[in-house]
């Protein structure tokens, strides 16, 4: 494996924990203690992350760091740090309608395009009836 590979594994490996944790990029380096041009050229597998970035990325997530750089043992170094990843959001379940629709917005750019213009439309012809709405799903 040359140097470019490497940067690109690691950097596939530095978004994979951020992405575990949904954090963001910017508070991924401040975590880390860089900048976050620093860590997006990590990320991006331009540069390779410093030592003082792996000594953090190891104590902040306990990432193993045999499986980092190695890609030997278990991505976690203990059970506890396990149990601190949060859970994979599930996505709710579409009724068959919608999501009839939402596969044929896909394929279809100009089905996309009509329903978003047509919601445009609405929202401008209903102002009050949208605002009211979204005021009572934000809890206001």
């Amino acid at each position: 494996m040359n140097r470019k590979e490497f940067a690109k594994l690691m950097g596939g490996k530095l978004e994979k924990i951020r992405k575990a944790r949904y954090i963001s990029i910017t508070n991924m380096a401040k975590i880390l203690g860089v900048d976050r041009v620093t860590y997006v050229n990590n990320e991006n597998g331009v540069s390779i992350p410093n030592f003082f970035t792996l000594y953090n990325l190891g104590n902040q997530f306990d990432v193993s760091l045999d499986w980092f750089i190695l890609d030997e043992a278990p991505m976690l170094r203990t059970k506890k740090a396990a149990e601190n990843v949060p859970p994979q959001p599930q996505p709710l379940p579409l009724p068959g309608e919608i999501k009839e629709l939402l596969d044929h917005m896909d394929k279809i750019p100009l089905l996309r395009y009509e329903i978003l213009a047509q919601l445009h439309r609405f929202k401008e012809d209903h102002q009050a009836l949208v605002e009211k709405s979204m005021k009572a799903n934000a809890g206001v």
